[in-house]
């Protein structure tokens, strides 16, 4: 990750930050990063040499243990973020792989951070980021069980409902069954505690590896209209969080002609993907995720993105109109 998640000064990272707050359907919306517990706080499936799509895996240099990652805690909801805490409705937590993995995130420590936000007054969303085995009915039942009336909801990084693009290009290792089994656990959990109390939120790469600007488009399509039904099939509430694609370096090295998603196949496919969702799932949030992480290698191109929506894509997160993004698609190629 970067150097404003360790302790200090209350230093924010210039731009659009993944680490700061935003805003989408359900409110002011903020991510809470750890590190990660497993060797070298690598994500095991990034050092078995998955997931070829991002850095995120490669954690953040060392190895955490406990008391660092609590002093990380206190920091970021004592000081780095203390003025927005009253105001949040949908807070994220990461450690650069699975939380729900007890080797990467320990329980007592999850328990911690779930005592700490499940204090916050607006609170209505809990994500937490996990690969699909790692999602049980008796985790979130135990999670749901210290987070009052507030809504849990495991993120799968699904990224493309293609098995061949997900398993063979991506290598995400991550078979449909074993996702279906992740959704099964969840409507178990929703059976005690109340479909209206989880869901699941799915996570969605637009023109990754694999595709290209004609393809991308139906690929998300085809994407959400999988993990709708998913959901429909089960009682379950879908969110996607979609992340258009940009070169990393892991991914650079391994597809190294593929170019990063451009503006307008962005749009393009979230327009696709906002009919799709109101076709089957009028409810669902879809979240454009454009914050910067750190590790896109094309930083100056970014930037120009970021100047040429315009706001664009704040504007549908919050709103959840589609039509507000018109504009790009009808600019000129560049």
């Amino acid at each position: 990750m970067v150097a404003e998640l360790t302790s200090g000064p209350r230093v924010r990272p210039p731009g659009e930050s993944v680490f700061l707050p935003v805003s989408d359907g359900y409110g002011l919306r903020l991510a809470l990063v750890f590190g990660n517990h497993a060797p070298e706080g690598r994500c095991p499936y990034y050092a078995a040499n998955r997931c070829h799509h991002c850095d995120i895996g490669a954690g953040e240099g060392a190895a955490f243990d406990e008391a660092t990652n609590l002093a990380r805690l206190a920091w970021l909801l004592d000081e780095h973020h203390a003025d927005v805490l009253k105001e949040l409705a949908h807070v994220i937590i990461y450690n650069s792989g699975s939380t729900l993995n007890r080797r990467e995130l320990p329980r007592v420590l999850l328990h911690r951070i779930l005592e700490r936000v499940g204090a916050l007054p607006q609170l209505r969303l809990l994500s937490f980021d996990s690969r699909e085995p790692y999602i049980t009915t008796d985790v979130m039942l135990e999670i749901a069980d210290r987070m009052g009336s507030c809504r849990v909801r495991p993120i799968i990084g699904l990224e493309t409902a293609d098995d061949t693009l997900r398993n063979e290009v991506l290598q995400k290792a991550m078979p449909r069954a074993a996702v279906e089994r992740a959704f099964d656990a969840v409507a178990r959990a929703a059976e005690t505690i109340g479909s209206q109390r989880t869901g699941v939120d799915v996570n969605v790469v637009i023109g990754g590896p694999g595709t290209d600007d004609a393809s991308a488009v139906e690929d998300a399509l085809q994407t959400a209209r999988y993990v709708y039904g998913l959901g429909d099939q089960r009682g379950l509430a879908v969110d996607l969080n979609l992340h258009p694609y940009y070169p990393s370096q892991r991914s650079s090295a391994q597809f190294r002609d593929h170019p990063r998603c451009s503006l307008k196949t962005a749009a393009r496919a979230v327009l696709a993907m906002a009919g799709e969702r109101d076709a089957l799932a009028p409810t669902s949030k879809l979240f454009i995720g454009w914050q910067d992480e750190g590790h896109d290698t094309q930083q100056r191109e970014r930037n120009d993105e970021l100047t040429a929506a315009k706001g664009l894509f704040r504007r549908f997160n919050i709103g959840q109109d589609a039509a507000c993004l018109a504009a790009l698609i009808a600019a000129p190629s560049t």
